[in-house]
């Protein structure tokens, strides 16, 4: 292979990965509208849960991983949540919910099952 061959190989890889970001990015700005529309419509009365509000800096890994936007609302924060814990099987019986050590760190939380209203009372941490 020559260098020209090799230089437009590598140019054409960095512009895959920049078109793949561009389109993650894309997808979380959609999927953030989309559970904001979907709790106006399950839940009109409550504005604070669609709010957006900016992530606290120890929130951006989780959020990177979990596909959420750094400007949220609680409603998404809350149901991404739910849906990680119910799909890696963490939700125990009687409300009970197991967090990741990321979670429990975010929240001041122990890793040990807790109560998802406690959960629910310290979503605020996820923000600045």
């Amino acid at each position: 292979m020559s260098d020209s061959e090799s230089e437009n190989l590598t140019d054409s890889m960095s512009n895959i990965r920049s078109l793949v970001e561009t389109l993650t990015h894309e997808s979380k700005k959609i999927y953030a509208n989309a559970l904001k529309i979907s709790s106006l419509f399950e839940h009109p009365d409550l504005d604070l849960w669609t709010e957006e509000f900016s992530l606290n800096e120890r929130a951006y890994k989780w959020a990177k991983r979990h596909m959420v936007s750094r400007k949220c609302s609680l409603w998404q924060i809350h149901r991404t949540l739910l849906e990680s814990a119910k799909k890696e099987k963490r939700l125990g019986r009687g409300q009970m919910v197991k967090l990741t050590q990321e979670e429990a760190e975010i929240l001041d939380l122990s890793k040990e099952p807790v109560s998802v209203w406690q959960v629910l009372g310290r979503l605020p941490r996820f923000f600045a």
